[in-house]
């Protein structure tokens, strides 16, 4: 279930990212936020190697 959850964020973050490079007054602290969680979120992630990213 743990690594369903941490799937889960890797892909809200991602899309959180997208959605603030593309903002031209975006909030630079939020950004890093974002950028930072979705760091810690990958590191936990223990797939295989073989498995495809999503």
């Amino acid at each position: 279930m743990q690594s369903y959850v941490n799937h889960e964020n890797i892909r809200r973050y991602q899309k959180l990212v997208a959605i603030s490079e593309g903002d031209p007054s975006r909030d630079e602290a939020r950004h890093q936020t974002l950028l930072r969680l979705l760091a810690e979120e990958r590191a936990k992630d223990v797939r295989p190697d073989d498995w495809p990213d999503t």
